[in-house]
């Protein structure tokens, strides 16, 4: 069984590029290690395709290449920090409508393929200067929210998760920034894409 972890950096986290073969250093690569150790017999092949930095333009420009190729059986998909988040560091807005647009793209043409599709829900926690994209990303979170429950899709939400947990505890212990999640966000996600990922295994 083939599974793809499709995404930005939070998805990357420090892999090789250079090495198809290398699944970083987060949450997929906790999630890997994981898998393998419940599920000793199975032959499970597990890719890390996420790019820092990427937004869903992005990802559409690749997915042929890095997800229809390789012919999945599962799909995780983590797409849409960025496309609030480069509005406010970059001047490179997303509008609402082309995320919608982007994202249904997306989620269609992965479902092409017959995998599974799996969405994990972007988040940003209450740090720094992140406050300022809670607006926009909940704008964003409800196009998704709206897709998964149309395509009957499983969503984790991770932003409402962490926003949960953040009331307790201090957002820092999951997240560096806001954004990028740190080893104990990485090791709250992977659980979490396991719960899920058992109901195909």
């Amino acid at each position: 069984m083939k599974i793809i972890f499709f995404g930005d950096s939070i998805t990357e986290s420090c892999r090789n590029l250079q090495d198809p073969s290398d699944l970083g250093e987060g949450y997929v690569k906790i999630a890997a290690g994981k898998l393998k150790l419940l599920y000793p017999d199975a032959e499970l092949e597990i890719l890390n395709r996420g790019v820092g930095g990427d937004r869903t333009a992005e990802l559409l420009a690749r997915v042929q290449k890095d997800v229809v190729a390789e012919k999945p059986d599962i799909v995780v998909l983590a797409i849409g920090v960025n496309d609030v988040w480069h509005r406010f560091l970059l001047g490179r807005e997303t509008t609402l409508s082309q995320f919608t647009e982007n994202y249904e793209r997306l989620v269609k043409i992965v479902k092409g393929t017959g995998a599974k599709l799996l969405l994990l829900q972007p988040f940003v926690l209450n740090m720094e200067d992140k406050p300022r994209l809670r607006p926009e990303l909940n704008k964003f979170n409800a196009v998704i929210s709206e897709i998964a429950e149309r395509e009957e899709l499983t969503l984790i939400p991770l932003d409402e998760i962490f926003m949960g947990l953040t009331q307790d505890i201090k957002p820092e212990q999951f997240s560096v920034d806001g954004v990028h999640p740190t080893h104990r966000g990485c090791r709250y996600i992977a659980d979490l894409v396991i719960k899920e990922l058992k109901k195909y295994l």
